[in-house]
């Protein structure tokens, strides 16, 4: 496995010019597949990801770190069904802001470390050390998360170098999915998509045919998105299922300014919609993004941004 040394990074990032991302832009955005190196739980492992951009990348332009949820991979951020409608990255960028949407430890396309010891202690470390790699050019870094991302997100926030936060499918004041929650998973072993993968034994995937009921609300999406979320669905590891279940650790506050966002219809983790965030969306499901008012979050996320950043 090839690890990227943080100089050739750092000119990979530099390499994406043009005009400036000072305002919103209609420019094509331009992407670049990272790797990044981390060492955690005393191993080296690779963090993949994508960074995009509209217009010249400078030391000024905000940059947002996307860590998608359990049984998603970075895909989550960058839909490809009608992206215009569902795709954060295009909005984001088309708002001036660069892009890293990155597959968290554990998913898509970085390293499948032991699924008994990635928890979101371990995840936050190993965003902890993505954030080091782009704090010495970039001012301004936000971490945006949803779901187990959001969980990961409060971890590496946690650990500093971050400006804002912004975690999404998660209550302020609960640990994560209620216990009852559980249900729509099963060993990714077992699993058509991942049988045979020699990773897949301790990882976890939703079982066929579940996504509609598990992460969104009868109304609030397209029907047509359920079999691009079949397809495209990941796993997630033991130990984090296993942190959002009863007697999950207490979370601790994040010291940056921080946004809690819920779906209304969100009974993933809440049930009633009312368990503690700063903005409830309308007709919206657990997965947001996914949903038929993901617009409206992007919009909300980016005026929330320009009051706490300036």
């Amino acid at each position: 496995m090839k690890f990227l040394a943080k100089a050739a990074l750092l000119t990979a990032f530099l390499s994406l010019s043009g005009t400036t991302t000072a305002i919103a832009s209609e420019r094509p955005a331009r992407c670049a597949e990272q790797r990044f190196a981390v060492l955690v739980n005393g191993e080296r492992q690779t963090i993949a990801g994508e960074l995009c951009v509209r217009g010249k990348l400078t030391p000024r332009t905000p940059v947002q770190i996307l860590l998608h949820g359990g049984t998603y991979d970075r895909a989550y951020w960058d839909w490809p069904y009608q992206p215009r409608r569902y795709s954060y990255v295009d909005s984001a960028t088309r708002a001036g802001y660069a892009t890293l949407n990155l597959d968290r430890l554990g998913y898509g396309r970085s390293s499948r470390p032991d699924p008994e010891t990635l928890d979101f202690e371990a995840g936050g470390e190993a965003v902890h050390q993505v954030v080091r790699q782009l704090r010495p050019r970039f001012r301004t870094i936000v971490l945006n998360g949803h779901s187990m991302g959001g969980l990961v997100a409060e971890r590496a926030a946690g650990r500093g170098g971050v400006d804002a936060l912004i975690v999404s499918g998660i209550p302020r004041d609960r640990p994560g999915a209620r216990a009852e929650a559980a249900s729509p998973f099963h060993p990714a072993e077992l699993d058509p998509k991942f049988a045979g993968k020699p990773w897949a034994r301790g990882y976890f995937t939703t079982r066929p045919g579940t996504r509609a009921q598990t992460f969104h609300h009868p109304g609030t999406y397209d029907p047509a998105i359920i079999p691009v979320e079949e397809a495209l669905k990941d796993t997630l590891a033991s130990a984090e299922l296993r942190s959002v279940g009863p007697g999950a650790a207490k979370r601790s506050a994040p010291t940056v300014p921080t946004a809690y966002v819920l779906g209304e219809h969100d009974t993933l983790v809440c049930g009633n919609g009312d368990c503690g965030a700063d903005e409830i969306v309308r007709d919206s499901g657990h997965s947001i993004n996914t949903s038929l008012a993901a617009p409206v979050f992007y919009r909300w996320t980016f005026t929330w941004l320009a009051r706490k950043l300036g």
